[in-house]
């Protein structure tokens, strides 16, 4: 029989990739994660990992067992969320991942939802998607809200559940004192821009759509953070396209220049499948799908 608890070493290791990574998720040194994925071995009659340079990686047998050990923990956890389905009012622990701009605009969405019910605890991590999914998947976060620029990928891991929570219009904005009554759009490539930094999916549509546009935007300023982004273009250093969550009202910005793209972000809720009918878990998704209702 195997053991589950070696099992899940396993399937952390398939998800993290490496013995150290996996030894610092679950606060275990990394020779305990090795001499247990041993006895794994041992236990499966099978060789599981192999020898690559100093790390190791799974076999083909490794990763189908991987895989369905997965399937027998995603069992696990949906048996108990159905044990807790009928719980009213709900209770316990819901771990929430929000990449910046989303975790600054939800705090209020969040605390109202913990107000709401006494015995729920919300906990909140700023965390960018490409590490909070990971993490979902290997049970540190119950939610993660990550976004989906136009024409990107929105398939997700078979055992992730998403639901959309509202579309954010993406604008284009600049002072006016940097425009100086030039058209923002003919005479963009002339001007200086802050977007966020090379790989991030805002990056890669916004220089999309000012090509598309008739220019390449000359960037001067990076950073993930949205309201530096925000800051920046209020001091008229440059122009930038920003998703309205971020913005202030139009009635509250006379000395900026904002231009609707005709396009939206996507935000978006994943959950692991085995997860979705926790009462703890479906209070948050509703609190935060109402603040866009």
């Amino acid at each position: 029989m195997l053991d589950v608890r070696r099992l899940r070493f396993l399937v952390e290791l398939s998800h993290r990739g490496t013995i150290a990574a996996v030894a610092d998720a679950l606060h275990m040194s990394p020779s305990g994660i090795s001499q247990q994925l041993a006895l794994l071995e041992r236990e499966a009659g099978a060789v599981l990992l192999e020898r690559v340079g100093r790390g190791v990686r799974l076999t083909d047998a490794g990763r189908r067992l991987a895989d369905r050990g997965a399937d027998i923990l995603a069992a696990l956890e949906s048996a108990q969320a159905e044990l807790r389905s009928g719980e009213e009012p709900p209770s316990g622990t819901c771990r929430v991942a929000a990449f910046g701009s989303a975790a600054r605009t939800f705090v209020p969405v969040l605390l109202e939802c913990q107000q709401r019910y006494q015995g729920l605890r919300i906990e909140l991590v700023e965390s960018e998607p490409e590490v909070a999914v990971p993490a979902l998947l290997s049970g540190e976060f119950d939610l993660v809200v990550s976004e989906e620029y136009p024409g990107t990928d929105t398939e997700q891991p078979r055992r992730i559940d998403r639901e959309v929570l509202g579309e954010d219009p993406l604008e284009i904005i600049a002072a006016t004192s940097l425009v100086e009554g030039r058209d923002l759009l003919k005479d963009g490539g002339g001007l200086p821009w802050a977007l966020e930094p090379v790989g991030a999916a805002s990056r890669a549509w916004a220089v999309q759509h000012c090509r598309g546009l008739g220019f390449s935007p000359t960037v001067q300023y990076e950073s993930y953070d949205l309201d530096l982004l925000l800051l920046l273009v209020r001091h008229g250093a440059a122009a930038s396209v920003l998703p309205r969550l971020v913005l202030p009202p139009q009635r509250e910005t006379p000395a900026l220049r904002r231009l609707e793209t005709g396009y939206s972000r996507t935000l978006v809720s994943l959950a692991r499948r085995a997860r979705v009918g926790d009462p703890s878990v479906r209070a948050v998704r509703d609190a935060l799908r109402g603040h866009f209702a």
